[in-house]
């Protein structure tokens, strides 16, 4: 896949492997000259070897019978020399999660082999280390091994750039030059440097638009680019799949704060004016965080965190420009983890809570059903802003079970309520349906299961999937969809209007119910404009059939408004807020809200 810097035995291009067999009857039997092994992992430092081909089999001492099925520290190679060096080394990859090479020279018949020994780690489905390929091959000329090792532990293999841990290399070799130049690290207290981090944006979604090898291309290409950019005196790296990173140092810039942003200026400017490939209109985008400062050996990583940090806040804000590091920054992300840490506890002590608002009936003014709405009340910060923690479920990737907790739990209390009083028998429960949850694909076998659980009727259920959901994963949302509809689920689309200008899409997904954002609501009773606008809507949606949700109702005027263009149901604070559990058997029960529709 785009972003892995280190070549293998085995070509995984477009899915990460995951490895589940551990049988010792798997060969590997290619005729090459390359050792090649596989290393089944059975704890930190036990590595059992379960395959091999001649070649490898070639360095191991056989006297005492076949090395398949053995443990690598048990083995003896070559000339029945005991060496802890692959041991050490496979060590090593398993505790990083990470390639690495070393030079091994064993001997063989009286004749001493110079190996590259590439450590490969092969990892499963939840990102554990599961087997672990080596790969061996002989260099007769020591010089060009050491090249060789070095090349493969410090360049990363897809761009040609510097890796992360030559990029560090090079910093503690500059600072120690400068020491011994300055008679004594002490006298100079460091120098003063700039790191700036260049996140690619959208990578992943270039990757499952184009393909990985496009998205290969790519990143092959924003090396180039930023080389081009970059002066010869400052130091770039690739860091990560989708970033790179750039120091700059007073050794070499007068004032390493206005270059900085002066190169952050270049980069943007490069991005924005040109294709990123000669043969594609493909326009990126990149977010960059800078941190500048007194910079030590004690003090780099420091000052990397705090660019990587104000480069995460501007890509997680969908910015394509540069955040500069303040400490609020850093204020900001110590209060979001402890947040997330509460938040997380929260959900898998059951501390969360369901509100339920009404949906009425704006010819009747009977209550349609409810819309649930998840709500959090901290201990030490009270009620905290759903706004606020959806978001934070997203970032956290706790928004999946978020989303498990929220539809079985409204599925089992409208069950309860219809239990208990037969009025409530034709009520539906809206649930929201997250981006993720259909990315996962698994939502409807989620949906099935809540009610299967809750014993609620699929006629009793309507999830909401927003205009933006539906139109960036369309092909796998109209699927998910129709499987939904076979189960008397109906659909709705949710803040309709927000996001998309063509209205075409919609006779192509098979949705019944249309939400009218609020932003638009709020405007029906003082602008012509936001008036025509929900007509259009509300006209459209009844040429195909689709009932209108509008939301946010705040005043009679707004509500007159809409029931005279003939929109179905309404929510919204001029009829009641989202209430909890308790209350509503009595709401069903008193219909409160005929009064109010005249």
């Amino acid at each position: 896949m785009a972003g892995q810097s280190n070549s293998s035995a085995f070509l995984f291009r477009n899915k990460k492997p995951t490895l589940t067999s551990t049988s010792r009857t798997f060969d590997i039997s290619t005729p090459v000259t390359d050792g090649i092994a596989i290393m089944n992992v059975e704890g930190d430092k036990s590595f059992r070897l379960i395959s091999a081909n001649k070649v490898f089999i070639s360095y191991i001492h056989q006297e005492n019978g076949d090395p398949i099925g053995r443990h690598v520290d048990n083995l003896l190679w070559g000339d029945n020399i005991p060496d802890n060096k692959l041991q050490e080394h496979l060590e090593k990859s398993y505790n990083l999660k990470q390639a690495t090479a070393f030079i091994w020279q064993i001997t063989v018949d009286n004749f001493e082999r110079n190996l590259l020994c590439k450590i490969i780690p092969l990892h499963d489905k939840e990102g554990n280390v599961a087997q672990i390929t080596v790969n061996t091959s002989n260099y007769d000329e020591a010089e060009n091994l050491e090249i060789a090792v070095s090349k493969y532990n410090y360049t990363d293999g897809l761009t040609g750039l510097p890796n992360r841990y030559k990029f560090f290399e090079t910093l503690e070799d500059n600072f120690r030059r400068l020491a011994k130049k300055a008679g004594g690290f002490g006298e100079r207290q460091g120098q003063e440097g700039s790191v700036l981090f260049v996140n690619i944006n959208r990578l992943q979604r270039i990757n499952e638009s184009y393909g990985y090898e496009f998205g290969d291309r790519v990143l092959r290409a924003v090396a180039e680019n930023l080389k081009d950019i970059v002066h010869e005196n400052a130091q770039i790296a690739r860091f990560t799949n989708d970033k790179f990173v750039i120091y700059l140092s007073d050794e070499y810039f007068e004032n390493v704060k206005y270059e900085a942003n002066t190169l952050a200026q270049s980069i943007h400017h490069t991005f924005d004016a040109n294709p990123v490939l000669s043969d594609n209109d493909l326009r990126l985008s990149v977010s960059i965080g800078i941190a500048s400062g007194k910079v030590s050996p004690n003090k780099i990583e420091q000052l990397m965190q705090n660019a990587h940090l104000a480069m995460k806040q501007n890509r997680d804000l969908g910015a394509n420009k540069t955040i500069v590091f303040n400490q609020d920054l850093k204020t900001q992300a110590a209060t979001k983890l402890r947040m997330e840490t509460e938040f997380r506890e929260a959900l898998e002590t059951d501390s969360l809570e369901l509100h339920y608002q009404p949906l009425i009936n704006l010819q009747s003014g009977l209550i349609a059903g409810f819309e649930a709405l998840a709500r959090w009340e901290n201990s030490s910060r009270g009620t905290i802003s759903p706004l606020e923690f959806i978001a934070l479920a997203e970032e956290a990737g706790l928004i999946i079970p978020l989303g498990e907790w929220a539809l079985n739990t409204a599925c089992e209390q409208l069950h309860s309520w219809i239990e208990n009083d037969p009025l409530a028998s034709s009520l539906f429960m809206a649930v929201n349906v997250s981006s993720s949850h259909i990315m996962l694909g698994n939502i409807a076998a989620l949906t099935r299961d809540a009610l299967a659980k809750s014993g609620l009727n699929g006629s009793n259920l309507k999830l909401e999937l927003t205009e933006s959901t539906i139109m960036e994963n369309s092909d796998i949302a109209r699927n998910i969809l129709l499987d939904l509809k076979t189960h008397g689920i109906s659909l709705a689309v949710d803040d309709f209007g927000t996001g998309y200008s063509s209205l075409s899409y919609l006779s192509r997904i098979p949705a019944d119910t249309i939400k009218i954002d609020r932003s638009f609501v709020g405007k029906i009773d003082t602008s012509d404009e936001g008036y025509n606008i929900i007509r259009v809507i509300i006209n459209l949606a009844k040429s195909l059939g689709m009932t209108i949700i509008a939301e946010g109702i705040e005043s009679d005027a707004q509500l007159k408004k809409l029931k005279a263009l003939g929109c179905h149901y309404g929510q919204g604070f001029y009829f009641s807020p989202a209430m909890g559990a308790q209350k509503i058997p009595d709401l069903i029960r008193e219909q409160p809200y005929k009064s109010r529709i005249k």
